[in-house]
């Protein structure tokens, strides 16, 4: 199946609010893109994202709570005590693994890449650990793009980190700077 614009999947956990404000507020308006995005949630405590980014942004701002189809000009955010993946355009969302460590965005990603190919964008936010290494280097491998938070303005630099680290990203950039080159890519 031959993917017609872009999904965008963004992957944040400690300090990523801030960058995903930043983001959302240097955001050009029509972008064709569907965006995603995954950020490590406690697993018992509802997520109030979709309201936070709803103040940020003119498009609508969609939980995901059961499985629906990808459509450009929304943004899709990942609650609490699940997983999202991406296949044939569509979210399927599953339970989140008992695992202490959360790895929602290497889940997300990974799928992206397998779905949409050198359509599929992946951007990593402010946080802490490793999560999205695995699955940037897929996007990337699959001939998709990987821009990454400059980790000098992120709150907490260890994905940022690790991503630069462990694959060859586009772009390394505040969010708001990362938003405008989106446009580039179009």
């Amino acid at each position: 199946m031959t993917k017609t614009f872009f999904t965008i999947g963004i992957g944040a956990s400690a300090g990523g609010i801030p960058a995903l404000i930043e983001f959302f507020d240097n955001l050009p308006l029509n972008i064709k893109s569907a965006f995603i995005v995954a950020t490590h949630l406690m697993r018992d405590r509802p997520s109030k994202l979709n309201q936070i980014l709803s103040r940020h942004t003119p498009l609508p701002v969609i939980r995901v709570e059961k499985d629906i189809k990808l459509e450009i000009g929304k943004i899709y955010v990942v609650i609490e005590n699940t997983t999202v993946t991406v296949r044939d355009g569509y979210l399927k969302v599953q339970k989140r693994d008992e695992r202490i460590f959360n790895s929602c965005v290497n889940t997300l990603f990974e799928s992206l890449a397998n779905d949409f190919k050198e359509k599929a964008i992946g951007i990593i936010l402010s946080g802490g650990g490793n999560d999205g290494v695995s699955g940037a280097k897929m996007i990337k491998d699959n001939g998709g793009k990987v821009l990454v938070q400059s980790p000098n303005s992120a709150e907490i630099p260890g994905m940022p980190l690790s991503v630069i680290g462990g694959d060859h990203p586009i772009a390394i950039e505040r969010p708001g700077e990362i938003a405008r080159q989106l446009r580039s890519f179009m």
